[in-house]
């Protein structure tokens, strides 16, 4: 009788069979397909990368552009700032007109409005009105409220002809320099090359690359001619050379025409406006790039580099990574490297990209590896030497470099044949800055110095009675090692020292900077005997 019992329950087994969660209704149900509008939905309601935001508007831009302190905004909206007598965070005064578009922001922006379904791509532009009034939702209360009777005052006197005000045209802001120059008469070889370049097809390459032969001893001619060929449509033109694939017999002369651009300082702002940066990063990373191609190409950007308004633009454009690549790699001649040396030196002297060099996976290391390596030529060695010291002028750079190990590699460069190694290859002056800007406000430094017997090295530049500069800055890292400097109120006095200041330079005796800037402009005088250019 008891064995019965067991069958009574499997009556509530047989119920569950009929039930809507039975494997068969679970088959049934219809597979998620990208039509569903659930997950649309999901993708909408996905927050939006804090990248791709204005700072101002707090909206997704569908035009950014870079300002010279590496702050990216809609231009709408730094429209705005500039019509209002406003400047946003990271803008400085008269800085509002230098701005460079952001293409890979752009695209980055576009592809994700693709993705997640939202308008565009690209993002609805901003309009000019919503611009105002986002610049004026920043402003401070008391200046917003004066600033809105000013520009209510300023657009009611001007209902007349409001197309033509200040607050009416979005474009007068950025455009003064390009109706300067399209008032000026083209020269013909301009009108001869972009001609050729935008009417090119895949079995045209002879035709781009006998055009872009012509520009580059045209560009070898004189100063007058480079200012005059540096136009938006030229440079267009040579960026289109520079991206395409079917163009890669011309990028040697296309890269090469662009440093002869270069050379001219009225030039320099134009061409990263122009937007060459991005197409001179594509031939530093792309394998199918001849070597002089990528050689020229780091050459064009240490001469972008050279003016400070770019330095932070070049960097955000993605500038430091294959630059990186090139100074590390002995697979690329000296010159080369020497170029992507000197490139990245003025690049870092923009604390924005010193950061960027600390961060990059890899590149304290690589910088070591070069400045140790005794294969590697002087003046690599210095170069990476002299990055590293502006690495270090920034907390966040200091502890990549004593995490790479730099404290123990430059000890043993210092320590090296009793110090007439580091002497000889002119590398002593650096690795003694080097040692000092680590030992700004680390007590961490002390620890690592002392196991490496870097005091055995700084005590014989102390002894050293021609030391100058150099030996005041060894006196100082052996009294931070010992504890009897505060380290905390020399950053300034570093800043000043050595990134560049003309009493730095004056003190290096013949170093890599003075030595690159003279062959800069020795390149610069004699670039219409110069083959190589």
């Amino acid at each position: 009788m008891g064995a019965a019992r067991p069958r009574r329950w499997k009556l509530p087994f047989h119920r569950t069979t009929s039930a809507p969660c039975s494997p068969s209704s679970r088959s049934s149900a219809p597979p998620p397909g990208p039509a569903s509008p659930a997950r649309s939905e999901a993708w909408v309601a996905q927050p939006v990368p804090e990248a791709f935001l204005c700072p101002i508007s707090g909206a997704l831009m569908a035009d950014p552009v870079i300002l010279p302190s590496g702050n990216t905004y809609e231009r709408a909206c730094l429209q705005a700032c500039a019509e209002l007598a406003f400047l946003p965070p990271g803008a400085e005064a008269g800085g509002l007109r230098t701005v460079i578009p952001n293409a890979a922001l752009k695209a980055a922006i576009g592809t994700w409005c693709a993705r997640s379904g939202r308008a565009g791509p690209p993002p609805p532009p901003l309009s000019a009105e919503a611009a105002r009034q986002a610049v004026l939702r920043a402003m401070p209360p008391a200046a917003a409220r004066t600033t809105a009777r000013r520009v209510a005052a300023v657009m009611a006197a001007s209902t007349s002809n409001s197309s033509t005000s200040s607050y009416g045209s979005a474009s007068e802001i950025t455009a003064a320099e390009d109706e300067a120059e399209a008032e000026a008469p083209a020269d013909p070889l301009e009108d001869d090359v972009v001609g050729k370049v935008m009417r090119a097809d895949d079995g045209s390459g002879g035709v781009v690359a006998a055009a872009m032969g012509a520009l580059r001893e045209a560009t070898r001619e004189g100063a007058e001619r480079r200012l005059a060929l540096c136009t938006p449509r030229l440079l267009g033109a040579l960026r289109r050379v520079l991206l395409l694939p079917r163009h890669a017999a011309a990028r040697v002369d296309a890269a090469a025409a662009l440093v002869n651009l270069s050379l001219e300082p009225g030039n320099k702002v134009r061409i990263v406006r122009a937007g060459a940066v991005p197409a001179l990063v594509e031939v530093l990373r792309s394998a199918a790039s001849a070597p002089e191609a990528r050689e020229h190409a780091a050459g064009a950007l240490f001469g972008l580099a050279i003016h400070e308004d770019n330095r932070a633009a070049i960097g955000v454009l993605g500038a430091v990574p294959p630059l990186l690549d090139l100074l590390a790699s002995r697979a690329h001649p000296p010159r080369a490297r020497r170029d992507a040396g000197m490139a990245l030196y003025h690049l870092t002297l923009a604390a924005v990209n010193q950061s960027k060099v600390a961060r990059f996976p890899g590149a304290p290391k690589a910088l070591l590896a070069v400045a140790s390596g005794a294969a590697d030529p002087g003046p690599v060695r210095r170069l990476a030497l002299m990055v590293a010291c502006n690495v270090a002028a920034c907390a966040e750079g200091r502890n990549a470099l004593m995490d790479a190990g730099a404290v123990a590699s430059v000890s043993a460069i210092l320590l090296s044949d009793g110090g007439a190694a580091a002497a000889a290859a002119g590398l002593e002056e650096w690795c003694v800055s080097a040692m000092y800007a680590m030992s700004r406000g680390s007590l961490r430094f002390r620890g690592l110095a002392r196991a490496a017997g870097a005091d055995r090295a700084l005590r014989r530049v102390v002894a050293d009675e021609g030391g100058g500069v150099r030996r005041e800055m060894a006196r100082k890292t052996l009294r931070a090692m010992r504890g009897d400097l505060d380290n905390d109120d020399g950053g300034t006095e570093y800043n000043n020292d050595l990134t560049g200041s003309s009493a730095e330079c004056e003190d290096c005796g013949g170093s890599i900077v003075s030595d690159g800037l003279m062959s800069f402009r020795r390149r610069q005088r004699e670039l219409g005997n110069t083959a190589e250019f």
